[in-house]
């Protein structure tokens, strides 16, 4: 007879199942709400999203609450969770915040010692935004752009900027879902791109920046107009 009692214990009883569960509840759910698939204004509801991932309900409510805590989902007493409408006057916030980090950036990577291998990481982003266009991906064209933005930061040096500019990648992300798919607005924001990196890397500060804000205005113009259709 064994010393030691056996003990059985469901997956969903044990912690790091219970952890684990949530986190794929969480990755689903937040994927869908990205790409689209979940829409503004659309009521996120715990039960079929349980049974479309043969889950209970548990994991699918830790996953919702951290969504809320990050944004990408909003709860109304009596009603539930929904998918936040990103209104002009968040819209304009945003917009406002990245088109400061983003000139900043600009002009501390082009007087970086480092300007020259900062723009070639990011002509190479550039590099793939340009075959993704190409081949029709629009999804992964939006991915991209948020890692130039992401990669912009980054090449500033400024830690801070970055930091400051990591909460809102889920919004610029639910922000390119629309304007991405302007007409035109492909081509034309990798070009803009393409415009700042060439002046990170001859080393123009002034340049950058002027080229990154004005990109980030464009890119608010664009999305106002995805938004009034």
């Amino acid at each position: 007879m064994s010393e030691h009692p056996e003990h059985t214990e469901t997956l969903e009883d044990a912690p790091l199942a219970r952890s684990s569960l949530a986190d794929a509840a969480y990755a689903d759910i937040r994927a869908r709400i990205l790409d689209g698939r979940i829409a503004p204004g659309e009521r996120v509801t715990v039960r079929p999203i349980a049974d479309r991932l043969g889950l209970s309900a548990t994991p699918i409510k830790a996953a919702l609450v951290r969504l809320e805590r990050e944004g990408l989902i909003a709860s109304l007493l009596h009603r539930g969770f929904f998918v936040p409408d990103l209104g002009d006057a968040d819209a304009a916030e945003i917009y406002q915040l990245r088109e400061a980090l983003d000139g900043m950036a600009a002009a501390l990577a082009a007087d970086s010692a480092l300007s020259s291998t900062s723009a070639a990481a990011l002509a190479r982003l550039c590099d793939e935004q340009r075959a993704r266009l190409a081949a029709g991906d629009i999804d992964g064209y939006r991915r991209l752009d948020i890692d130039f933005h992401r990669a912009l930061w980054q090449a500033s040096g400024n830690s801070r900027i970055l930091r400051a500019g990591e909460p809102m990648l889920d919004q610029m992300l639910l922000g390119n879902a629309l304007s991405a798919r302007q007409p035109g607005r492909g081509d034309q924001s990798l070009r803009e791109h393409r415009a700042i990196v060439d002046a990170i890397a001859r080393g123009d500060a002034a340049a950058a920046a002027d080229l990154a804000r004005e990109h980030i205005r464009h890119a608010h113009r664009s999305f106002t107009a995805a938004m009034s259709q």
